[in-house]
């Protein structure tokens, strides 16, 4: 692909730009005190938050106070987030710079909700790389809905047919598909489904080797 055919790049976040998967599914786990496990969280990664929940719900014993649960979870989360930093994955800063350099605008389009969000963007040191964000809590329909990869576009001023999304999830990618984007998946904690990958304009290892995209 030429540099000059790629005019914006829209990143996820979680498992795309942070080593956080994980900590979210121990959060739950923790804040659940283990009535579910990793294997039940696995296929609701990238759904909003509302959904997320509604999920949760069906996963746990009736009765559960989802709200008080999402308020333990975000405080677990917070608490190693505090402790440990926000772990970058491996090329996120060089790909980052690399796109600055060559001038090409940037989003974020991530199904987290704004507040929690900005927050890991500014203790991960990377927001000032990004000229739009969107959020979970500011489109209609989550992923794998297109709704926040268009805003996102939109945002960006650029086509949708003109963006290259990057995610690690199939929930997320199927929305960037769904969008028109040239869809990226740099996998990580599950591999794309066949029917998925053949839809991808690539399946990468780090997001180092999106550079190679350009040019």
């Amino acid at each position: 692909m030429s540099s000059n055919s790629v005019f914006a790049v829209i990143f996820d976040m979680d498992g795309l730009m942070f080593d956080t998967e994980r900590m979210h599914i121990r959060s739950w786990i923790g804040a659940a005190s283990g009535q579910c496990s990793p294997e039940d969280l696995m296929p609701l990664r990238g759904l909003p938050s509302r959904i997320f929940c509604e999920q949760m719900a069906r996963l746990l014993p009736a009765g559960a106070d989802i709200d008080a649960l999402l308020l333990q979870k975000r405080k677990l989360m917070r608490d190693e987030l505090h402790k440990n930093g926000v772990p970058h994955k491996p090329g996120l800063t060089e790909l980052l710079e690399e796109l600055r350099r060559r001038g090409i605008p940037t989003a974020v389009a991530t199904s987290n909700p704004r507040k929690v969000a900005e927050q890991m963007l500014e203790t991960a040191g990377v927001r000032d790389y990004f000229a739009a964000t969107v959020f979970g809590d500011e489109v209609e329909n989550g992923k794998p809905a297109p709704d926040i990869f268009l805003a996102a576009a939109e945002r960006l001023g650029v086509p949708p047919e003109d963006c290259l999304a990057l995610e690690d999830a199939p929930n997320g990618a199927a929305a960037a598909i769904s969008a028109g984007m040239k869809t990226v998946m740099v996998p990580d904690l599950d591999e794309p489904p066949p029917e998925l990958a053949a839809k991808l304009f690539a399946k990468l290892q780090s997001l180092r080797d999106v550079i190679g995209l350009l040019d």
